[in-house]
């Protein structure tokens, strides 16, 4: 492979570092400067299939990008507005907090409604939260806020009233909101939850006309489109503006470039595709500022998995090779065109630096002498475990973004420096989810795998809650040492920025390798290797208005805001 020019690695994530340390968040300018109107339909790109149609347990995007237009929450983030990180109620007037930070009080609005006529009170959403606090379940993207909570049994959420909720925390916490408010955390009904155990398939919401948010689903098609319209039940009035959307599943980004010209794609529904960020900036050129990019924070964690329950992976001397030997500056220019930001744990700038990472082995340049410093070692840590000449094993990707791109980089890159060879498989979007999924439980299917972790909010919490605790996201196979747990809980009670730092800091060095002068310190052990912090970019038509971007990919789906500008 020839190796590409050294990209910079220079982007403004230290500025997202000092918001989040001030308690605030970046956010994308609203494009819409007229009074919204009623009526139109809009064609949006979706880039894989929803996984499941319903959030317990669930952490995929493909699939709240799905589900989030037919159900509501308790509060959610206002996308009416430029400040896309406010939280505002959407199922409640209000809220309360009481006892020192730790009691939080919601009433209910009265006037919202089951697709079915049935009400939707309090008992709906005590048993939805009671769902994602089940600590028998994964924590997923919708029980994250459950690490604040109590025990649904000692009052982590209990009825009041029909139209009054109560949530009781463990410790004073601001994260608690940001978690809750996320799209994945819904309401769902309870009649039919308990008649039919869950809502994953299209099929039952459709059957029982489950949805109580702004749009109903009236047509899916697997593998092809799902297309919603208004709910005229919806509580929130006037509201949606839109009269249908269609979501078309475009996985070929060929396709997917050529519909937005040919003007059959009016937005994406989701700030993730399967473009590269050269071509989503060569696709708005193209069409002469018609479609406007937005770019959102660099929040994308692109990673890869090891399976700590197979050999021989299940050897930390093997996993710390392979994170020594990857060569992120190139893996950065030939899948990211060189935009991205470095591989620190937590974003750069919200614990360390970017020089800070950059200077960590691992991560610093191959071709200096710290470089060249990892790979020995890399090669030495191979010989100890037993694979002086390498081993065969077989990569997995899903056939979505940039996923099979970087395992075929990655490929190269380990078969050259430590003999590590094997195929690349690739697989529909929840096809590669059930896959990973199956050493939940079991030793699990698959030994390697090319994956990403979009942060929730921008908080070390969510890296936490997405890569590194028992349960979440991308945790397959529940890894999780005991000091990692001891010191998250110690952070996340932390009020003090610099403290929580400190802790923090203590973490970073536990999973990787800090010391510029001694690359055998830290990384004791691990299951992902994150390879770079990457971009997401929300295409949209320039008709369409009322859009603003989120701070980060996991919310802003609900789309009851926007409207279509007359042409």
């Amino acid at each position: 492979m020839l190796r590409p020019p050294r990209p910079t690695f220079r982007m403004a994530l230290p500025v997202l570092a000092a918001l989040w340390l001030l308690g605030v968040a970046a956010h994308g300018e609203a494009q819409t400067a007229d009074q919204p109107k009623r009526g139109g339909t809009v064609n949006m790109s979706a880039y894989a299939d929803a996984e499941v149609w319903e959030p317990v347990g669930s952490g995929s995007l493909s699939s709240v990008q799905a589900y989030s237009q037919l159900f509501p929450q308790l509060v959610e983030y206002d996308m009416t507005g430029k400040d896309t990180s406010r939280i505002v109620c959407d199922l409640c007037t209000d809220w309360k907090v009481s006892n020192g930070g730790r009691t939080f009080t919601f009433h209910l609005v009265k006037n919202a409604q089951w697709g079915d006529g049935t009400p939707i009170t309090a008992d709906d959403v005590v048993f939805s939260l009671s769902r994602y606090m089940d600590r028998k379940v994964p924590i997923g993207r919708s029980g994250l806020f459950r690490n604040y909570t109590l025990p649904v049994a000692e009052g982590g959420v209990k009825k009041i009233d029909d139209y009054t909720v109560e949530m009781n925390l463990s410790f004073a916490s601001g994260a608690f909101l940001q978690f809750l408010a996320l799209d994945y955390v819904k309401i769902l009904p309870k009649h039919v939850l308990e008649k039919e155990g869950d809502l994953k398939q299209a099929e039952k919401i459709i059957k029982h006309r489950a949805w109580g948010g702004p749009f109903k689903l009236v047509e899916y098609q697997r593998g092809n489109f799902y297309r919603v319209a208004r709910n005229e039940k919806y509580y929130k009035k006037g509201k949606p503006y839109l009269d249908g959307i269609t979501h078309f599943i475009v996985v070929d980004t060929g396709r997917l470039m050529s519909s937005f010209q040919a003007g059959q794609l009016d937005m994406m529904n989701s700030g993730f595709s399967n473009l590269t960020p050269k071509e989503y900036l060569d696709l708005q050129a193209q069409m002469g500022g018609k479609l406007v990019v937005n770019e959102l924070p660099g929040s994308r964690n692109w990673g890869f998995m090891m399976n700590v329950k197979k050999k021989p992976f299940s050897d930390p001397r093997v996993r710390k090779a392979i994170y020594l030997a990857i060569d992120r500056q190139e893996l950065n220019q030939l899948v990211e065109n060189g935009t991205a930001a470095p591989a620190c744990v937590f974003m750069p700038g919200f614990v360390h630096t970017e020089d800070e990472c950059l200077s960590w082995p691992g991560i610093r340049p191959k071709d200096t002498p710290g470089g060249q410093q990892d790979l020995a070692l890399a090669k030495h840590l191979m010989r100890e475990a037993g694979y002086p000449n390498g081993f065969t094993t077989t990569f997995e990707a899903r056939q979505v973004g940039t996923y099979p791109d970087t395992c075929t980089v990655i490929k190269q890159q380990l078969e050259k420096t430590l003999g590590i060879t094997g195929p690349i498989r690739t697989h529909e979007s929840a096809a590669g989810y059930a896959l990973y999924a199956t050493s939940r439980q079991g030793e699990g299917d698959w030994e390697v795998a090319c994956q990403g972790e979009g942060m929730t909010v921008l908080d070390p919490d969510a890296v936490m809650g997405g890569v590194y605790l028992k349960g979440a996201t991308r945790n397959y196979t529940n890894w999780e040492p005991p000091i990692v747990r001891e010191l998250f809980e110690k952070q996340k009670v932390e009020q003090d920025p610099q403290k929580r730092r400190a802790i923090l800091k203590e973490l970073v060095q536990f999973l990787v390798p800090t010391d510029p002068n001694d690359p055998t310190k830290g990384y004791a052990d691990n299951h992902w290797v994150t390879l770079f912090w990457g971009r997401f970019f929300w295409m949209v038509d320039e008709d369409i208005q009322g859009f603003n971007a989120p701070q980060t990919v996991q919310y802003g789906f609900k789309q009851d805001h926007l409207w279509r500008r007359s042409r």
